[in-house]
């Protein structure tokens, strides 16, 4: 790190308008929409089968349904989002191509090589990876593909802030963790195509859309903790920690302590 005087930060100060002008300028950078480019570009095939490991209310599944005119089998562990997704499923008309089904990604009740695609996301950083990506290669079609986005921990990201992460969100630590898990793929038997690391990019958009505001969500987090006492008390501490690191989730990923990346991996 760079080391300056105060006279030489205040030098700095006085002349920084053109790099905070350049710094200002959209990056014009991918938002959420861009995950579903990137599957199209793989080449699905009507007919095929997807696997939504971890669906929450099956709308993933439901577009690439239509889409892509795939065969589907939305999956979730918890039996509230199982109940979600069924009625969303039925709304939507595609019950004879989509099934719902209760599992988890370490324990996947599919045959053996069934299946064409896993579509995953935001599901890995709650599991056990190296089962998880064992079970997914599994299921996958020799040649079949993965398509996971994940977020992942930094090297900004100090220990007591891991840990409050881990504890309020039922993160499981080695998941977070980069190295760990493209290990855990390569040794369960997927094959690393491509990996897109995203940093703030997803955040950023949602900034510039208007669909995301940063300053109302530090805002939460500021008000939480001078009220941290009395909120607890009154709603316990799991859902005031689980509340102060949803909202510092986007805030993270913005100054790059956590790091969302995208990976596709095929079945070897």
């Amino acid at each position: 790190m760079t080391s300056v005087s105060v006279e030489q930060l205040y030098e700095v100060w006085a002349g920084d308008g053109e790099l905070r002008a350049k710094v200002r300028r959209s990056l014009e950078p991918r938002g959420t929409e861009w995950l579903f480019e990137l599957f199209a570009s793989l080449g699905p095939r009507a007919g095929e089968l997807l696997v939504d490991v971890g669906c929450g209310d099956a709308r993933h599944a439901i577009r690439l349904v239509r889409e892509h005119g795939l065969r589907a089998v939305a999956l979730d562990a918890l039996p509230l989002q199982v109940e979600r997704a069924r009625a969303e499923v039925a709304a939507a008309g595609l019950a004879a191509e989509l099934t719902v089904v209760e599992g988890a990604v370490e324990e996947l009740p599919l045959d053996d090589a069934s299946t064409d695609w896993i579509w995953c996301r935001d599901v890995l950083v709650h599991a056990d990876g190296r089962r998880g990506l064992a079970e997914c290669a599994r299921v996958l079609r020799p040649g079949g593909r993965m398509v996971a986005y994940v977020t992942l921990a930094t090297e900004l990201l100090e220990p007591r802030e891991a840990g409050a992460l881990v504890d309020a969100l039922a993160l499981v630590p080695e998941s977070l963790d980069a190295a760990a898990l493209e290990s855990a793929a390569d040794e369960g038997g997927l094959a690393q195509i491509s990996v897109h690391r995203l940093g703030g990019e997803w955040r950023e958009r949602m900034i510039e859309d208007g669909t995301w505001n940063a300053s109302e969500t530090l805002l939460e987090v500021s008000r939480l903790r001078r009220r941290e006492r009395e909120l607890t008390d009154e709603f316990g501490a799991a859902a005031v920690a689980a509340c102060a690191a949803g909202s510092l989730w986007g805030v993270y990923q913005l100054v790059g302590k956590l790091a969302p990346a995208v990976y596709v991996w095929e079945r070897r």
